[in-house]
């Protein structure tokens, strides 16, 4: 090689030097690059932390319960495991069981390679949009029953911005990260979009209708949803 060059890898770093590069021209070149380094591997350790993807992995949340397992596999593959007991199923919106996933890597998965992240992230949006289809359709009917409401047509999309929106005709949209809430902030997000089916803005009237609808100011669920932080991985 004809120059030097510094990497970071596995969380070493490695100077490369040209044949007969001298020692001390190396050991000064770390030296003067000591601070960057220090600061590049606080940077690298925070993301990592931000991460939190290992063999350990574990995403629980009110619906589905996902999961990593180490096998023979040689290639990523997400299936379902079964289900288990649901410890909060709370009315009947929520089922009595939860979906058990399981996303089986082989033993030598490097989990800090982007590649593994990218799989990680890949198979939980594809168990959030699995849950958002299978449960959100029956928490709208339910609460629009309940409450006089009227709606179209619910649909599932991919926003990471905004939980939910209502069109003019009355379809509603919602996040599959949405998923990710505890139930009755999802119930509170439904009963949102379903106020916007009789305004299509947030005047006084707007909020005193949810409030009325959902049972409890929505000053309080607007901090709480606020509060909520999606996981490092999903970012």
């Amino acid at each position: 090689m004809r120059s030097v060059r510094m990497s970071f890898k596995k969380g070493k770093f490695t100077v490369s030097a040209p044949v007969g590069y001298s020692m001390e021209n190396i050991e000064r070149l770390i030296k003067e690059n000591e601070q960057k380094m220090l600061s590049f591997i606080k940077r690298h350790e925070m993301r990592r932390e931000e991460t939190n993807v290992d063999e350990n992995f574990i995403l629980d949340t009110h619906f589905a319960i996902l999961r990593i397992s180490l096998s023979n596999t040689t290639t990523p593959r997400l299936k379902k495991a079964g289900t288990i007991p649901n410890a909060n199923p709370s009315d009947s919106s929520a089922s009595s069981e939860k979906d058990d996933l399981v996303l089986e890597m082989p033993y030598n998965t490097e989990f800090e390679s982007p590649e593994t992240i990218a799989v990680v992230k890949n198979a939980t949006i594809a168990m959030l949009r699995y849950e958002a289809k299978k449960r959100l359709p029956r928490i709208v009917k339910e609460i629009a029953d309940a409450n006089g409401f009227k709606y179209s047509s619910v649909k599932i999309n991919s926003a990471q911005t905004r939980w939910g929106s209502c069109s003019s005709k009355g379809s509603l949209n919602f996040s599959l990260y949405l998923m990710l809430m505890p139930l009755h902030l999802i119930q509170s997000v439904v009963v949102h979009e379903l106020c916007h089916t009789k305004h299509m803005d947030h005047s006084a009237n707007f909020w005193a209708l949810f409030d009325k609808t959902y049972g409890i100011s929505h000053k309080i669920v607007d901090k709480e949803i606020r509060e909520l932080k999606m996981p490092g991985f999903l970012k």
